[in-house]
């Protein structure tokens, strides 16, 4: 920046410009004439014309004869054919070229879409749906020369949408539909988005016309040459057709050159100094270079040129650095990640063989995604039943007697939910029929909620497809393995102590146990651990919301009652025992101790269950 301000201060001693012979970038044209269409099409008349008038205009500002191919009625392989080539052609040119790329002829959009086309002579029949296919998509075009030659400026110019192009009206729209901006690119049509462009004219229609004309004339930037356009083309069509232009180019492009005023003078070197001091674009550097070479101002461009070029080398020195700086780091963490990945391993493994044979007491583990979670209980012995002197003891719930659990066991965390209860009804192993006729969840909500409305064959049934589901020996709990675990070491009426609130269990708060105050009556089931009250063996719900099913059969006295905590003896037509109490009970009916019965086929909203899991510890 130092040495373009030092070519301004010295300006003011450059009055004369110097003529230079230097070598101008490379600037190439393609000229597309299509008019040679079949009848059903619609021939034009003038696009030969076309192509030759713009040609000579190219001619006559410096465009070399070698370096403007033009091409008519071309087929659309033909088109493809000669685009590509010049994009080629001006990738091979360098970052400084110019391309000027003009088409003559048929173009349309499809109806209920924004795709644009060109229309290549060898298309078809417009009523035929293959006639899309025979033409030639404009943004094809574009995106080929924005791929092949992305440093070039480009001008593409669509003289086309011609009124005499004849398409079902349902299907098709004369005109072109509206189009992005490109970056890089100059893209001017003969007609406004939706309109027609004419083709009336003795030697040329007008748009062509228009354009020859202006390209000529020196000292018009880009924009300022097609507005021109613009304007000799609306006056001569009496404001029906009105050219349109997006222009995605940086820099303003001087086709014709600089007017002679302007390229000499102090003041002019000094104008086109500071111009180029903002300027950022190689390419439109490239191209001033060449329009002021031979004048004091080139010098300015030069030096610019030379800043730029050293800037993007210091910035591809350190875009380098920062890769290999990130190469660095990418390969450390993946070591970090490699060892990360190894510890998950190592602790998954170690999880899945603990999870396979658990045998800590405490231990929580879920043999699959949908089974129940299940806690180690471990191995003990307690006073099965209640004391005499318990408040509320029914006669059933004696007499009291050592009852020992000589192996640990898994016992459900929770009772079985309405969600795990569905997987086995979606895997066709139980019936949900009765439970959907008893009211299925009464409208309170499944998901995590304890399942209600089955009976105790319902329960088998689970028990069963889940054992053979993992493999694993899956049950009912014995009566006494149900208030071993319910218990978890107390002796008193509830795992909680002496006395139950409605903050600990689900139950009817209007009525109290011992010294306990009355609290909520939340009349329906919640969801399990929700009031995430475990007792001392990590087991929730315990006392309440659902009465559990367990495995025995019913009997009115524990005189003569197993003390291996197996289950009594089966006998004909017995009722099954529920244990724990529900939501609708009195906290009476949540002791640990207390006993309810009923045929194993009935069923109701109280009754839920909770499963067991014998363990096989390792030695």
């Amino acid at each position: 920046m130092r040495r373009v301000l030092a070519i301004i201060l010295a300006a003011g001693s450059l009055l004369a410009a110097t003529v230079s012979t230097a070598q101008e970038p490379a600037r190439l044209a393609l000229l597309i004439g299509n008019k040679g269409y079949n009848d059903k099409v619609g021939p034009l008349k003038n696009p030969h014309n076309d192509v030759k008038i713009v040609a000579n205009a190219l001619r006559s500002i410096g465009f070399k004869g070698g370096d403007i191919v033009a091409v008519t009625d071309r087929k659309r392989s033909e088109i493809l054919v000669a685009v590509r080539q010049f994009a080629n052609r001006l990738a091979a040119a360098g970052p400084a070229a110019i391309g000027f790329l003009y088409y003559s002829g048929h173009g349309a959009a499809e109806g209920g879409t924004t795709v644009n086309y060109l229309i290549p002579v060898d298309a078809g029949d417009p009523n035929d749906p293959a006639f899309w296919d025979e033409a030639l998509k404009l943004d094809e075009l574009t995106t080929l020369l924005r791929d092949r030659a992305p440093h070039a400026a480009h001008f593409v110019v669509f003289d086309a949408c011609r009124n005499e192009l004849k398409l079902p009206d349902k299907t098709s729209s004369k005109g072109f539909a509206v189009v992005p901006t490109l970056r890089g690119m100059h893209v001017a049509f003969a007609s406004e988005f939706g309109r027609t462009a004419s083709d009336v004219g003795a030697t040329s229609g007008p748009y062509a016309a228009a354009l020859a004309a202006e390209l000529v004339k020196p000292g018009l930037s880009h924009l300022d040459m097609f507005q021109n356009v613009k304007e000799a083309v609306s006056s001569a069509t009496g404001g029906k057709q009105v050219p349109w232009e997006l222009n995605g180019l940086s820099q303003r492009v001087h086709l014709a050159g600089l007017a002679p005023s302007l390229l000499s003078g102090a003041a002019d070197v000094v104008r086109v100094c500071r111009e180029v001091e903002t300027m950022t674009s190689l390419s439109m550097l490239a191209v001033l270079e060449r329009q002021h070479a031979g004048t004091p101002s080139a010098d300015c461009i030069s030096a610019r040129m030379g800043e730029l070029k050293a800037t993007q080398a210091a910035a591809k020195a350190a875009e380098a650095q920062a890769k290999a700086d990130a190469e660095r780091q990418r390969l450390a963490m993946l070591q970090q990640q490699d060892a990360e990945t190894k510890r998950v391993e190592a602790e998954t493994a170690r999880k899945r063989a603990e999870a396979a044979n658990p045998t800590q007491p405490g231990q929580v583990f879920r043999d699959c995604a949908d089974c129940p979670e299940m806690v180690v209980v471990p191995a003990g012995s307690f006073m099965m039943g209640s004391p005499a002197s318990e408040k509320g003891r029914e006669a059933d719930e004696g007499p009291q007697r050592r009852v020992t659990i000589t192996k640990p066991l898994a016992v459900g965390r929770f009772e079985v939910t309405w969600a795990e209860w569905e997987s086995c009804v979606a895997a066709k192993a139980c019936d949900n029929g009765p439970v959907a006729t008893a009211g299925g969840d009464q409208g309170w909500g499944k998901g995590k909620r304890p399942v209600i409305n089955v009976s105790w064959n319902d329960a088998k049934a689970y028990a069963g497809w889940l054992s053979k589901k993992t493999g694993q020996p899956y049950r009912l709990l014995t009566e006494a393995e149900w208030e071993y675990a319910a218990r978890a070491g107390t002796t008193t009426p509830f795992s909680f102590g002496a006395t139950i609130n409605p903050d600990q269990a689900n139950y009817d708060g209007n009525y109290t146990y011992g010294s306990d105050t009355k609290g909520n009556y939340r009349g329906k089931t919640v969801e399990v651990g929700s009031l995430n009250q475990p007792n001392g063996f990590g087991l929730h719900d315990m006392h309440g919301n659902v009465w559990e099913w367990v495995e025995d059969c019913y009997a009115n006295s524990y005189a003569n009652a197993p003390t291996n905590a197996t289950k009594a003896p089966d006998t004909k037509d017995c009722s099954r025992v529920l244990r724990g109490g529900s939501w609708s009970n009195g906290p009476q009916l949540l002791r640990s101790a207390i006993r309810g019965w009923l045929l194993p086929d009935y069923l109701g909203r109280y009754f839920g269950f909770r499963l067991a899991r014998t363990l096989n510890p390792t030695p």
